[in-house]
């Protein structure tokens, strides 16, 4: 079985002296060493997975899939002369990989932009430490679980940057994505953000080739990088559907799966069985709905669905990821590609409009006639909604005096800074009033939004929200040797895609135009001009009907409870009741991935596990 890797970074200084005998002291670690010959990297690998390469007192190191040469990666080293003449290589770089260097005492670490890489640093024996994995660093730490994190994770549906990433440990720091992070000689540590979204100014037909090319790529390479079979998911959709194409064209071992589905009247099994019927020679699992697990299955112990690391993103399909794993690890899998992401990056939604309003005034009122006659919006909130020019502090303040207001409704268009946050109704009154202090301190330091505007800001924030939930999917999927990937989600793709103009990717009446021309000729038309898209919610309403009693069991000495974050009744009841309409159970997802996370703590924590440097 192929581990996971996982690593920790040392600064380059006789003051970690202490944390270095602590981190080096697990048995079985790798070390790399700085030029001076202190420990600088630590930790667990599969071969190949972490590059290093030196040049005179440099060092520099890539952990992930980086399809750059030793050659090159020896050639920017040798360019290097200070950390930041590190960000020109970072942009350059294909692939999804942490990116680490050692230079003149100097450390500088970062993920990626998508955040599918992260980073996380905390305080050992004076001096700051950075880590891959939080829980890395807490059991280095001793670190305890933060009671405040946890309230802002009840949220729904979930926390605002700049709270969006807040580790549920005490004393442990996210790096943000885009950002690095440096750790200076005397053991102190400060974050520098080197990426922003790019100005949308590219003509979608210019675009969509550099889109065209960074997509392939990021497919291609990682294909045939791989040493064994390679698998996708395909349920049918544009998105894994199109990296399905794109794999198959380079691999003649390629194993599909589509995860099944109560969604009788939706049309991805048409769909999905059209593609498959195109690639004849791949092999096509589709397993029948009874011999896979429902939603919410396996809560009652969580085995294999649950990472140390924070409480999981998947807790309502975990089960099935888990499945799709040993399947497809089972028919010999190494490397399986997804189609997350595809959303994030090239749907824009309702919000490009409150942009397009104002800078291309003419085009975002003739999209906002043509959203409004699809979707039905009443024109009074509609006008109001583009018509609000509040600063991102103003909205966040905002934000926290409405966590208990009724849920917004669902036909009306997003057009905020964020979507509107509430507390459940079993949120404790502590865990409401601790929610909305923390978004009041974030807004009181004045943050700046992720991009110039809201259609910028929210497409940053949902893309790195998808990479936090790709990041989770691959710690679980590791565990069955199986290499997690999300092409959409490289940084390049991302770059390729958000530089191409507002107008001509946010179209009503086109679904997803900037990726259909980017892969006209790569995937069948038909495919790229599907406007209709499959949900799970029947599934969702007979995964409750099936385990309802497990998930009341879970509410009786609720951990969350004990900490005094919700009441455990109220859980009870909105479990017992009949649900029409799906948001009830959207609000108890939060709350039933913290409940079942701290219950897993015991056993995850004690002992280490063996990815764990």
């Amino acid at each position: 079985m192929t581990p996971e890797t996982s690593f920790v970074l040392l600064p380059d200084t006789d003051a970690a002296r202490e944390a270095s005998r602590l981190v080096c002291a697990r048995p079985g670690v790798q070390v790399v060493a700085h030029a001076s010959g202190r420990p600088w990297l630590v930790g667990r690998w599969p071969a190949g997975r972490v590059r290093v390469v030196a040049a005179g007192q440099v060092r520099v190191a890539v952990a992930g899939f980086c399809p750059a040469t030793g050659q090159a990666l020896g050639a920017a080293a040798g360019r290097l002369r200070s950390l930041t003449d590190l960000d020109a290589v970072a942009r350059a770089l294909a692939g999804s990989a942490h990116l680490l260097a050692s230079v003149g005492g100097r450390v500088r670490a970062q993920g990626t932009a998508s955040g599918v890489r992260a980073l996380f640093h905390a305080r050992l024996a004076g001096v700051t430490i950075a880590a891959d994995r939080p829980d890395a660093l807490t059991r280095l730490t001793g670190a305890e679980v933060d009671d405040e994190a946890l309230a802002l994770r009840l949220l729904v549906p979930w926390a605002a940057y700049p709270l969006t990433g807040r580790p549920v440990w005490r004393g442990v720091r996210h790096v943000p994505p885009g950002c690095w992070l440096r750790m200076d000689e005397d053991g102190a540590a400060h974050t520098i953000r080197w990426w922003h979204p790019p100005e949308p100014t590219v003509p979608l037909a210019e675009g969509a080739g550099a889109v065209r090319e960074a997509l392939t790529t990021a497919v291609h390479a990682r294909v045939r990088d791989a040493e064994k079979v390679v698998s996708t998911d395909l349920s049918g959709g544009m998105d894994s559907g199109t990296v399905t194409h794109l794999a198959a064209s380079v691999t003649p071992g390629l194993v599909t799966i589509r995860t099944p589905q109560l969604d009788t009247g939706g049309d991805d099994a048409a769909w999905a069985a059209r593609i498959t019927g195109r690639l004849p020679d791949a092999e096509h699992l589709v397993p029948a709905y009874e011999q896979a697990p429902t939603m919410f299955a396996g809560l009652d112990d969580a085995d294999g669905m649950v990472l140390a690391s924070e409480p999981p993103y998947w807790v309502r399909a975990g089960a099935r990821l888990v499945d799709v794993a040993e399947r497809v690890a089972a028919r010999g899998s190494c490397l399986h590609l997804c189609g997350h992401g595809g959303d994030e990056v090239f749907h824009t939604g309702a919000i490009a409009l409150h942009t397009l309003v104002r800078r291309r005034p003419h085009s975002g009122v003739r999209a906002m006639r043509e959203a409004r006659s699809l979707a039905h919006w009443p024109l009074g909130p509609t006008v109001r909604g583009l018509a609000d020019s509040r600063s991102f502090p103003t909205w966040l303040t905002r934000l926290g005096t409405q966590l208990h207001h009724p849920p917004p409704a669902p036909f009306l268009p997003s057009l905020g800074w964020t979507s509107p946050l509430r507390m459940p109704d079993w949120a404790a009154p502590e865990a409401v009033a601790t929610a909305a202090r923390l978004l009041r301190q974030a807004a009181r330091e004045r943050p700046r939004p992720l991009g110039p505007g809201r259609a910028a800001h929210t497409a940053v924030e949902t893309i790195q929200r998808g990479g936090a939930m790709v990041r989770y999917a691959a710690g679980l999927m590791a565990a069955h040797g199986v290499d997690f990937a999300a092409p959409y989600l490289d940084d390049q793709v991302i770059e390729a895609a958000l530089a191409v103009r507002l107008h001509e990717r946010a179209t009503p009446r086109r679904y997803k135009p900037l990726l259909a021309q980017a892969m006209r000729g790569l995937v069948p038309d038909d495919l790229l001009g599907r406007s209709t898209k499959g949900n799970y919610g029947e599934d969702t309403f007979d995964g409750l009907r099936r385990h309802r009693a497990t998930l009341l069991d879970l509410f009786h000495g609720s951990q969350l409870a004990r900490r005094g974050l919700i009441d455990e009744a109220a859980v009870r009841a909105t479990l017992r009741a009949d649900h029409a309409f799906y948001q009830p159970l959207q609000a108890l997802e939060p709350t039933l991935a913290c409940e079942v996370w701290l219950r897993s703590l015991d056993r995850t924590r004690e002992p280490a596990d063996e990815g764990a440097p």
